[in-house]
């Protein structure tokens, strides 16, 4: 075995040996790790710059960030696979074992002498597409690059297979996974899917046979290709006990007499084949335009016919493979015209359900107009992340983004980021920092056409993106700007961008006389305007928290709890329930706190990625240490939430982790998770958690007697003295620095009981 391994099928992979190795979160440094291994000669930096970079800011730093990022991943001790100069980059695949370089090699030059060993271990490499989920859709180059090599791949699969299935001609049963696996990579591919029919049918199992063949007859219609007669061929007379023979046309139901009928049944049964398989007089009503005593003379008609049947889910199409057939004698340009009434119909309706979003999908997508179509994702994905189906909404976000690039203008602009706001509820980017850049970018597009809303939208994402990576003063530069743009905006979109900057300042902890004059002005606004939004009542509470206005906080985080999840907003949701976990700890009611954050465990659980989860399980692990002394918990959650990239909530906990570890007479244990909370608060510049770690660290190494050192922390944290932050954080640390100058305590014994009920021994 070569002791390095890429795999390119699929989800990119790279192996030492038998260990997988953790790849870096950019998936640019991973797409020009794929192109190199696939490019034996070098290839120019100014190539990969114009490739992969396609921004003004300094590409060659980009490129050169990734190539050092790889050189970890492919170099070792004794072999430098990564060879770089000035002018270009290369790869030495002398020893490199990459699976879609093997399968091309095996096809293209060994197929017909290879054992069949080697052929079925091959074939067993090929997990997915060609890079999977890394299309890089925006940077074209590098986007048609990788649609061609994956098509190139998909051939050779199908070259593979084929040769396997004609191999393993007299062993159905190991032929059969080789020719499933070539249906699913070629579904239209008829021949294919014969020989997968027969093969069923060689190990007795009729009704998957038939199953096939039916699919097969469908999706060759559907996509209006003719038929070879190589499906029908390989299909015997159905033998299962019970059942009616079917017609020669793949069905139970003749549809001969359709030309023939009367028009109220033949414009209804074509209606129902896009509604079906079940029908509701009501909803047949709406698209087909008959009134109700028409539609039951047809229904009755069509019943007689033996086209429905009544079972339990009401009147439904007695053969599944009826309705396609009754669609197919619709023409292509009245299908699209029903399909966009449909679709219509179901935009402007209140949509409550995953199944009613996936029928809107489902019609747009057929309507032949790309900007209904992706318009209808948006409504759907937005669903989908109200009752946390995340992979659907990634799904169908990505499936919108194709369509929308299909468009031109100030429509694709503004279904891009109604896309990529989809994207960013389903889980965080790969590459946020990107992710970042777009986002601002598509909103200085929104602003030139004049599309103050979405411009907002797009600076306020950004924001988010960046303060939740610990980019503060571009968090705070994107949430000023969100506010800007829309100063000549109406009333709606101002307050709510006004409140949005205000909740914004406040999470930072930065100008936050600004962010009090925002959310005043937002409010008298949203007052005469009769405006509720989560944003007004999340600025208000997070500034009544640094305010230590703890009751006024508590209203309005309680509210914004119930205005997001009634918005569906999961995220706002989690953020107001942790800021009540928060107020509860720091005021020492830590059986409220606990509940907060078991609230906390089951949303965070539910959103996909991101921080949350693993916050969620910290803050119960806190709760646990103030209630019971134990740390078992939080030391268990700690490495989930430190992997998470999350500094602030990190340093949040770790600093109260160190208030109990204190008080309860543990100056080691304090110490240690108040320099970490301290490298984390200054590397996100938060003036509130620095403070109250060096007050720590002070106390600590006081009573570990160490004064020089306890000293400087005094001194470090006199410099907050004028900085604008928490009252609650100021407070703890003038009572920690307050003690500094007394005999040390080495015998310090944990806190009573603050408050019989609700309050556990505190700091």
């Amino acid at each position: 075995m070569n002791s390095l391994t890429l795999n390119l099928l699929g989800d990119l992979e790279i192996l030492h040996g038998d260990r997988q190795v953790a790849l870096p979160p950019s998936r640019k440094t991973r797409a020009l790790l794929a192109y190199l291994a696939l490019h034996p000669r070098p290839v120019s930096r100014d190539h990969l710059c114009e490739l992969l970079w396609e921004l003004p800011d300094d590409p060659r730093g980009s490129l050169r960030w990734s190539l050092s990022k790889l050189r970890r991943l492919v170099d070792t001790p004794d072999r430098k696979r990564l060879k770089a100069d000035r002018l270009a980059v290369g790869l030495d695949l002398e020893d490199l074992d990459v699976d879609v370089v093997r399968l091309h090699r095996l096809v293209d030059r060994k197929l017909a002498d290879a054992d069949l060993a080697t052929l079925e271990a091959t074939a067993a490499r090929y997990r997915g597409a060609f890079l999977e989920g890394l299309e890089l859709p925006n940077l074209h180059d590098f986007h048609g690059w990788c649609l061609a090599e994956r098509e190139a791949a998909m051939r050779a699969q199908s070259r593979l297979l084929h040769a396997l299935v004609e191999r393993l001609d007299d062993d159905p049963e190991r032929a059969l996974p080789h020719a499933q696996a070539l249906v699913r990579l070629a579904p239209f591919d008829e021949a294919a899917r014969a020989r997968l029919v027969r093969l069923l049918q060689a190990l007795h199992r009729p009704r998957e046979a038939e199953q096939q063949f039916r699919l097969g007859m469908r999706l060759l219609r559907e996509a209006g290709l003719d038929v070879t007669g190589a499906l029908p061929a390989a299909r015997r007379p159905r033998t299962v006990p019970g059942e009616t023979p079917p017609s020669p046309d793949g069905g139970t139901a003749s549809l001969e007499t359709l030309p023939s009928l009367d028009p109220d049944t033949r414009e209804l049964m074509q209606w129902a084949s896009l509604l079906g398989p079940c029908l509701d007089g009501g909803t047949l009503a709406r698209y087909s335009g008959l009134d109700l005593p028409r539609i039951g003379l047809a229904l009755e008609n069509a019943e007689r016919l033996g086209w429905l049947t009544t079972s339990e889910r009401g009147l439904c199409f007695a053969d599944d493979d009826l309705a396609a057939r009754l669609y197919e004698t619709i023409s292509p340009a009245r299908r699209q015209i029903m399909h966009r009434s449909i679709a219509h119909r179901l935009v402007a309706s209140p949509i409550g359900d995953l199944d009613a979003a996936t029928e809107l999908a489902h019609h747009a997508q057929r309507s032949g107009d790309p900007a209904l179509a992706a318009d209808a994702l948006v409504t759907a994905g937005r669903l989908c992340l109200r009752f946390f189906a995340h992979e659907e909404a990634m799904r169908l976000a990505r499936r919108g983004l194709a369509l929308a690039e299909e468009l031109s203008g100030l429509r694709r602009i503004c279904l891009l980021l109604d896309l990529r706001a989809v994207m960013l509820g389903a889980a965080p980017p790969e590459d946020w920092e990107a992710a970042a850049e777009e986002l601002v970018m598509l909103a200085e597009q929104a602003l030139e056409h004049g599309a103050l809303a979405h411009a907002r939208r797009g600076y306020h994402l950004a924001s988010h993106l960046r303060w939740a990576h610990g980019q503060w003063r571009h968090a705070r530069e994107e949430a000023l700007q969100s506010e800007r743009v829309t100063r000549s905006a109406e009333d709606p979109e101002q307050i709510i961008a006004m409140a949005e900057a205000a909740r914004c300042l406040a999470m930072l902890e930065r100008d936050l006389d600004e962010a009090r004059s925002l959310l005043g002005s937002a409010e008298r606004r949203a007052g005469r305007q009769g405006v509720a939004h989560p944003a007004l009542s999340l600025a208000r509470g997070l500034l009544a928290w640094h305010d230590e206005r703890v009751a006024e906080a508590e209203a309005a985080l309680l509210e914004a709890r119930t205005l997001c999840k009634a918005a569906g907003d999961r995220l706002g949701e989690f953020q107001a329930i942790e800021t009540l976990m928060m107020m509860a700890m720091e005021g020492q009611r830590y059986p409220t706190a606990c509940r907060h954050a078991e609230g906390l465990v089951t949303l965070g659980e539910r959103l996909a990625g991101g921080s949350e989860a693993p916050f969620a399980h910290a803050a119960l692990g806190l709760c646990r240490l103030a209630l019971d002394d134990d740390a078992t918990a939080l030391e268990a959650a700690l490495p989930a939430l430190r992997g998470a990239d999350a500094k602030f909530r990190l340093a949040w906990i770790l600093n109260r982790a160190a208030l109990l570890h204190l008080a309860r007479g543990r100056a080691a244990e304090a110490l240690h998770a108040a320099e970490e909370a301290l490298a984390d608060a200054e590397a996100l510049e938060r003036a509130g958690e620095q403070l109250l770690a060096h007050a720590v660290l002070a106390r600590s190494r006081q009573v570990l007697g160490a004064p020089p050192a306890a000293l400087a922390h005094v001194r470090a944290a006199e410099a907050f003295r004028d900085v604008p932050l928490s009252g609650w954080a100021r407070g703890q640390a003038a009572q920690l620095l307050m003690v500094w100058e007394t005999a040390p305590r080495s015998d310090a014994q944990p806190a009573g009981q603050a408050d019989a009920g609700d309050e556990a021994a505190s700091p």
